[in-house]
């Protein structure tokens, strides 16, 4: 283990621009290692989780599947009433196994906000106009159904769900749906020109904007969470300090519990019921975010690694490619070199 390179590989990221600012947490599953900052974060400063947001969202599902209320083998069509004639035929048989895997064939994306209906009219229009994806496709869709799920099941909405799950039973305190007091949280963007982008390319247009070049602080950066979701959704929302971050980290290094211990070594597609593997988590498992954060962590190795970034800062040039930083940090922990990607 080389936490010195390690901290050498996050400044020389951010040296050469990559991110604005970032705090890096190193640990293993009983105490932390160590936790810096670079740029103009602090080292308890909160953060735009975005896709991160999933394994907080899998946690409260997890949650549930230890109180034995739920299971991946479920179809997920019985907890979602509402769906209409086309959502049915599309998840008949759709398991929430799938939706976890994101093997469910749902499109990737699409901007709810810019649509304006309610989501199951929504949803039918999308599923009843896009073929059927083949395979692993990365799908916010998925998420957002888990999302509804969980609160059917549980009788809680997915900030009351955060509060007992996480905040309460495992002490994960520095964690929550936005909006967060914006004196405690790094800026994430300015405003939403990769989305606007999106959505011009589709053919559809949103009024609602944020304005340009104005510092988004405290608010997540996702459209669908922020326009659409009112902050609270299942693939995106969660602001968190990196402190936050090791804890849950640790409790899934440490548990043994059967719902749990699955979501880490299931393995569809190269992926865990949640989790992400591969070449950018070596030997383990975490997950990334679209504002330039992420989890990994090693059971294996016992040695594991949050890094929140504001990659998206910026007002002039394209965001740059995060995994490569990803993986470069992660192997640097197991003292490894970074493979060389063809």
């Amino acid at each position: 283990m080389s936490i010195s390179r390690a901290e050498a590989v996050v400044r020389d990221f951010h040296a050469r621009g990559y991110y604005p600012s970032a705090v890096c947490q190193v640990f293993n599953a009983r105490e932390t290692l160590c936790r810096f900052a670079v740029g103009e974060a602090r080292e308890d400063s909160w953060f735009d989780l975005a896709s991160v947001s999933k394994i907080v969202c899998a946690t409260m599902l997890f949650s549930l599947m230890d109180e034995g209320r739920l299971s991946p083998e479920d179809e997920a069509l019985p907890y979602l009433e509402g769906a209409g004639e086309a959502t049915r035929a599309r998840l008949a048989g759709v398991t929430l196994r799938s939706l976890l895997t994101h093997t469910s064939g749902i499109v990737p994306w699409y901007p709810f906000y810019a649509d304006g209906r309610p989501f199951f009219a929504s949803l039918e229009h999308v599923l009843a106009t896009t073929p059927v994806e083949k395979g692993m496709a990365y799908s916010d869709l998925n998420f957002m159904l888990l999302g509804l799920i969980f609160s059917r099941v549980s009788g809680l909405s997915l900030r009351e769900g955060l509060e007992r799950y996480l905040r309460r039973d495992l002490g994960v305190c520095e964690m929550a749906y936005g909006p967060v007091e914006a004196s405690l949280c790094v800026p994430s963007c300015f405003g939403n020109q990769i989305e606007k982008e999106m959505c011009r390319e589709r053919g559809m247009r949103f009024d609602g904007w944020r304005e340009d070049g104005v510092p988004v602080r405290g608010t997540c950066n996702d459209g669908n969470a922020f326009y659409y979701w009112h902050g609270a959704s299942g693939h995106a929302g969660v602001f968190a300090t990196a402190d936050a971050l090791t804890r849950l980290c640790q409790f899934y290094m440490n548990t043994e519990k059967p719902a749990f211990v699955r979501a880490m070594e299931e393995n569809v597609c190269g992926r865990g019921l949640a989790f992400a593997k591969g070449d950018v988590f070596p030997d383990g498992c975490g997950h990334s975010g679209f504002t330039g954060t992420s989890i990994y962590f090693s059971r294996a190795h016992n040695i594991g690694a949050v890094l929140l970034t504001n990659r998206l800062c910026r007002t002039s040039s394209a965001p740059a490619n995060m995994q490569d930083a990803r993986r470069a940090l992660h192997n640097a922990l197991l003292d490894r070199e970074t493979p060389q990607m063809v």
